[in-house]
């Protein structure tokens, strides 16, 4: 039977794991975390954003760049660094700022949505795992009806991929969405769509390596940490660790950013990924929060209900190669989640539950990364940034072709 391995046990990883033991490979799922979904998987945002995954290099970031660049918009910090992939990186997500390459990006990533959502589902007959999943429907409030119309044309474009989205007044939103009174500032416009969703994504790849293990044998190393890849006459044959003996793999498939060292130098490209670091926090919910997942695009918050409580994400930190916690981006978080929602995040409310941040992998169109390396039986499934939780089942099943091919 053939062996495979997967680097990585975030959402790319688990699904690509999932994909293989369905073509039949006999796989192993590795991690330097001690459980599955530890790192950019563990506390993200939580919205599973099929009909929102528009790329983040766009000509409207492009118009905020100098507010950015002088830290006059909370949302964002940028960090210049000194350092050519940085500097690549940075000018290849200029280029792909232009209106052109945002709905080229946009709509490739919103294909690849599309048939995630639909395999999330087939998953789930097979599967029926809990992870508090709910399609709630998601809404964007736009302050102005100006940055509303700025998205005609891309909508009607995903209405043509076979979207449902409907742009509302805030009275009707507020028919679907009650907690929308309680939304102090102007709301021109609402972009809707009823069939997006939120749910947990830890939960999600724990329960599903728990069921992968049972039906097929899954195998899992955590708490190992890869040192390189082994081969032989151009052929991957497995890979070595510092303390553990070797693994032997005909198929070796990398899904984390942090693993990109570890590729020969034929793989890497100045300028392929770059870390954005985000930043969340989970509540106890208010009795009257929402109950669909919305994003506050003037703040850019996004906000996801998951059971009882209430994921809060946003801010992206650009700039450090390396993960940097900053407490004081938790207080800007926490500050810009009560300008929004007063009631929700008061005094009375109390401390959030949980906190996280980790960095995100992004490449300059916001494209994952999915293509053979340059050893034979090396694949790669990179770089899906701030959409992984949305498009890990659709980046999977393009991987898994490209082994079966």
């Amino acid at each position: 039977m053939k062996k495979a391995i997967v680097i990585g046990a975030g959402v790319a990883g688990v699904a690509s794991a999932y994909m293989l033991c369905k073509a039949g490979f006999t796989v192993t799922l590795l991690d330097e975390k001690p459980a599955p979904a530890m790192g950019s998987s563990h506390q993200n945002g939580a919205q599973l954003s099929y009909a929102y995954c528009d790329a983040l290099a766009s000509p409207s970031l492009l118009a905020q760049l100098p507010g950015i660049l002088l830290k006059k918009d909370p949302a964002y910090r940028c960090t210049l660094q000194a350092d050519p992939d940085f500097l690549a990186w940075g000018l290849r997500f200029l280029i792909n700022s232009t209106p052109a390459r945002f709905s080229n990006n946009t709509l490739t990533l919103s294909r690849i949505a599309l048939r995630s959502h639909a395999l999330l589902l087939e998953l789930l007959e097979k599967h029926p795992i809990e992870f508090d999943y709910e399609i709630n429907g998601k809404m964007l409030l736009y302050p102005t009806l100006e940055s509303c119309q700025k998205h005609t044309k891309i909508l009607e474009q995903k209405r043509q991929q076979g979207f449902q989205l409907s742009v509302l007044t805030r009275e009707e939103a507020t028919v679907i969405e009650p907690a929308l009174v309680h939304y102090p500032d102007p709301i021109a416009s609402v972009i809707y769509s009823p069939g997006d969703a939120a749910g947990r994504p830890d939960v999600f790849c724990q329960k599903l390596v728990e069921s992968l293990q049972h039906e097929y044998g899954l195998k899992t190393q955590f708490n190992q940490k890869v040192q390189g890849i082994d081969h032989s006459k151009n052929r991957v044959t497995g890979v070595c660790f510092r303390d553990a003996a070797p693994l032997e793999c005909d198929t070796l498939v990398i899904t984390t950013g942090q693993s990109c060292d570890l590729l020969p130098s034929k793989d890497r490209s100045l300028g392929d990924m770059w870390p954005v670091q985000g930043y969340s926090f989970t509540a106890d919910a208010h009795p009257q929060a929402m109950q669909t997942s919305i994003t506050d695009v003037k703040r850019k918050l996004v906000f996801a209900p998951l059971g009882n409580e209430l994921r809060v994400a946003g801010l992206a930190d650009i700039g450090r190669h390396r993960f940097h916690f900053t407490p004081n981006r938790f207080d800007t978080l926490m500050q810009t989640a009560q300008a929004a929602f007063p009631l929700f995040f008061g005094e009375d409310q109390g401390p959030p539950k949980r906190v996280w941040s980790g960095a995100r992998y992004v490449t300059p169109s916001s494209q994952p990364i999915i293509r053979k390396g340059s050893l034979a039986g090396l694949y790669l499934n990179l770089g899906h940034g701030t959409l992984g939780w949305t498009l890990s089942l659709g980046a999977a099943e393009q991987v898994a072709s490209l082994i079966n091919s």
